[in-house]
């Protein structure tokens, strides 16, 4: 999870070289996924990488209640003034696991659509832009193989349940059987019993001693 900051430093660190400025980092006292201003020429420099540092970090190392906060202000701040910083530190947020508002399927469409909009990044951003999509293109991936997987493995225990549930209506069945079969033998020994008993009785009475 650790990743998305690491990353983030390394494009900051770009985007100082590239804007001739220092890391505002730790220095700025916005409120992560508060808006940027909108007015002038777009240059965001390290002031907007920040805003997506910040907000991975709270998103990522935050206490239950700080994600809900930073969450609901980075969406906020993308309704209300919804330019391609703000939606592109949406996308991001909704990237982060972590957190209950996670979705990484709408983020892979936030990060689609902030890319398809020519020149509207600066170098840096297109390049998070892009790592983040590629991730959360193969988280998409490997949680429908996990799905599959589940889902594979839980037809295979309802496959051997069936089969299990199967044999043991079989063997009660054949027990069934073998005690009916059991008693019908019974009952002719019985009977044959009962007609041997009746013949020596006879016997007996024809020829009395």
């Amino acid at each position: 999870m650790r990743k998305h900051a690491a990353l983030l430093l390394v494009v900051v660190a770009t985007g100082c070289s590239a804007f001739g400025g220092r890391s505002s980092v730790g220095q700025s006292t916005k409120l992560a996924g508060q808006p940027l201003p909108t007015t002038g020429a777009r240059s965001l420099g390290t002031e907007g990488l920040a805003l997506y540092l910040r907000t991975l970090r709270d998103l990522l190392e935050g206490d239950a209640v700080l994600k809900a906060d930073v969450f609901r202000n980075v969406a906020a701040a993308a309704d209300t003034a919804p330019t391609t910083t703000n939606r592109l530190n949406l996308a991001l947020a909704l990237a982060t696991p972590g957190h209950p508002s996670s979705n990484p399927l709408e983020a892979q469409r936030l990060l689609n659509e902030v890319l398809a909009k020519d020149n509207a990044l600066l170098p840096e951003e297109r390049v998070l832009a892009l790592v983040e999509l590629k991730d959360v293109e193969q988280r998409l991936i490997l949680d429908a193989e996990a799905a599959r997987l589940q889902k594979a493995a839980q037809a295979a225990a309802t496959q051997r349940n069936d089969q299990n549930a199967q044999r043991l209506q079989t063997a009660l069945d054949e027990n069934r059987q073998l005690r009916q079969q059991l008693d019908e033998a019974r009952a002719k020994l019985d009977a044959i019993t009962n007609i041997e008993r009746s013949i020596r009785e006879r016997e007996s009475g024809a020829h009395p001693k």
